[in-house]
């Protein structure tokens, strides 16, 4: 609940609660894996925001953690010629311009279609498993934690 700052907000604080942390021992000492920067997961979270489909009725943004990744999931399939393909490397398509120009204006987000890029990046210098798909009527992503 609340505003569109404020829930994005509570979302990470609320994944940054619960994601489970790895850990390894290096002789007497316990070793914590790195999991994905806030940068990531701010990016993820405004992104399913600001690009949904409002106009599906009944619809939410969804978050999902599990084991071994994490799922996010967004109402409304790409807009226009916009692809996977073509997401990876920052093609980027408006679909709700006053929401974005406020989440900008508050320092949300940074540069359009930098954002994707950014997270498939992050997930491919971690040897993480990432995962973009545009199927029915959502799109998700999907990071591996291990």
């Amino acid at each position: 609940g609340g505003n569109l700052p404020r829930q994005v907000d509570n979302a990470l604080a609320a994944l940054k609660a619960n994601l489970p942390i790895a850990s390894t021992l290096q002789g007497t000492k316990r070793i914590e894996s790195a999991h994905y920067s806030d940068k990531v997961f701010r990016e993820l979270l405004v992104n399913a925001c600001v690009h949904r489909n409002y106009s599906i009725t009944g619809s939410q943004i969804r978050v999902f953690l599990f084991q071994d990744r994490i799922e996010f999931i967004s109402p409304g399939r790409l807009p226009n010629t916009v692809s996977v393909e073509k997401l990876i490397v920052g093609t980027s398509y408006i679909r709700n311009p006053l929401l974005v120009r406020f989440m900008e204006n508050l320092g949300y987000m940074d540069k359009l279609g930098r954002g994707l890029p950014m997270v498939y990046r992050e997930a491919k210098k971690m040897n993480r498993f990432i995962e973009f798909i545009d199927e029915g009527e959502e799109f998700r992503v999907i990071l591996g934690l291990s």
